[in-house]
């Protein structure tokens, strides 16, 4: 076991020589199958080190525990964001491109949101992230305060959207509920209340039948948080 040792793993990382049978690049990848399949609670060093080949003492070589690993998931997700050129379009366009990357890992790995608020974002991928997210919206006469909002708005837009999504479909997906079963369930109860007439602008909500969020949902949102954004 990992014993003595600074207490992030990517402080590590910068001085150990890792040993030579196993790569944190496997070791990463194999927990991120699992999360994928299985859950984030599936992620054990025991199912880890099953994945990749090795004994869970062996891992211990690597890694101090569960923790390490959910900081090398968390910054590799970070890392299949693509970053084009900060100085290609303007600040909008920029983040446009980054939040919709942003979306397509985040639904890619539903376990992701949980890590985004229980781990420290300290990696490599997120360092170069955050660093690409600020030279993207740097300006003339715009201070690191307004480029922090503009940046912190808008990914709280992106996560707070994926989150409806993903809990939405998982909700579905483990009471085996369709549209059509979940209208069907709730329906008894919604036309009891819609039957007293103090809930006028809900009725119109559920008439104008609603669904799942859409792209256009997003991008829509996007747009208009972005608009706001040109204000401050």
């Amino acid at each position: 076991m990992v014993k003595n040792t600074p207490a992030f793993i990517w402080e590590r990382l910068l001085t150990d020589a890792p040993p030579r049978s196993l790569s944190y690049a496997s070791i990463t990848d194999a927990a991120i199958r699992i999360a994928d399949n299985e859950g984030l609670d599936a992620v054990t060093m025991r199912s880890v080190a099953a994945a990749v080949g090795s004994g869970t003492m062996s891992l211990y070589r690597y890694v101090s525990g569960k923790e390490d690993l959910l900081d090398l998931m968390l910054d590799a997700a970070w890392g299949e964001i693509p970053l084009p050129d900060a100085k290609q379009g303007n600040w909008q366009a920029r983040l446009t491109r980054v939040a919709v990357a942003s979306r397509q890992v985040l639904k890619a790995h539903p376990w992701l949101a949980a890590l985004l608020t229980s781990r420290p974002t300290l990696g490599p991928n997120y360092l170069n992230w955050f660093e690409y997210l600020l030279a993207a919206t740097a300006a003339p006469g715009r201070s690191m305060k307004t480029q922090v909002r503009m940046i912190g708005t808008t990914w709280s837009f992106v996560t707070g959207f994926v989150a409806y999504e993903t809990a939405e479909i998982e909700t579905d997906r483990k009471h085996g509920l369709t549209p059509a079963k979940k209208r069907k369930l709730v329906r008894p109860y919604m036309t009891q209340i819609l039957a007293g007439g103090e809930y006028p602008f809900l009725r119109g909500f559920l008439e104008s039948g609603p669904g799942r969020p859409t792209d256009e949902d997003f991008h829509e949102g996007l747009r208009a948080v972005l608009t706001g954004l040109a204000a401050i």
